[in-house]
């Protein structure tokens, strides 16, 4: 039997996962928390968890990427899974380099995801739901050399999500209704970003971004 943590903020969601795994005898949902403490609290007391699927742009204290570096770190016999609405490549390749053994849509049946997570426990790593060797993910994204190019910036999705903003144009009044925050939260991104690329200004991030591929600029 697999255990398995889900870690969602979207109850509805989340409880339509636990109620279609169930019907896979060879899992078992064992909880289904919605923050980053959460599950760092469960997983401190529940060791026989063996794989945890994670959505990447958790709501509250920190995002998934977040908590696949703590999984990676502090948990390693933990095989994360990543289940999400987001195929935006930058946070694809960020799951990979943090430790995700599988990339899946949240689209996907019940049958995909029960067959990835058990082959996320078995050690395999899955793009898509498709099985391939880490060399061949590597590859798709470009090789090592790319896929290091891009890992120093280590974005969180909301810190991505304000970069590729600033890049299409937007103000910080904008940005920040977008987001429904206040614009200082938006310019505490800013610093963090332009923390992250080791740089002075945000215009030298977005240049910096867009050469790496990590955001798009909008024509």
């Amino acid at each position: 039997m697999i255990k398995v943590l889900l870690v969602e903020d979207s109850s509805v969601f989340a409880m339509g996962l636990v109620m279609a795994l169930k019907a896979y005898k060879e899992l078992e949902v064992v909880a289904n928390v919605a923050s980053l403490g959460a599950a760092v609290a469960y997983l401190n007391t529940h060791p026989e968890v063996d794989v945890a699927i994670v959505d990447i742009t958790l709501e509250q204290q920190a995002d998934g990427l977040t908590l696949l570096g703590i999984l990676k770190e502090a948990f390693p016999h933990v095989a994360a899974l990543v289940l999400s609405n987001d195929k935006t490549p930058a946070y694809i390749i960020q799951s990979f380099t943090y430790g995700a053994k599988g990339y899946l849509a949240k689209d996907s049946s019940a049958s995909e995801i029960a067959s990835s997570v058990q082959k996320a426990f078995a050690g395999d790593c899955l793009f898509f739901g498709e099985t391939l060797p880490e060399s061949e993910i590597t590859r798709l994204f470009g090789g090592e050399d790319n896929l290091r190019s891009r890992r120093p910036q280590a974005l969180s999705p909301k810190e991505l999500e304000v970069l590729q903003m600033v890049t299409s144009g937007y103000s910080n009044a904008q940005i920040a209704a977008a987001m429904g925050v206040a614009t200082t939260t938006i310019d505490s991104y800013k610093e963090r970003i332009k923390g992250k690329f080791g740089l002075d200004t945000i215009v030298e991030c977005v240049a910096q971004a867009v050469q790496s591929g990590l955001v798009k600029v909008n024509c």
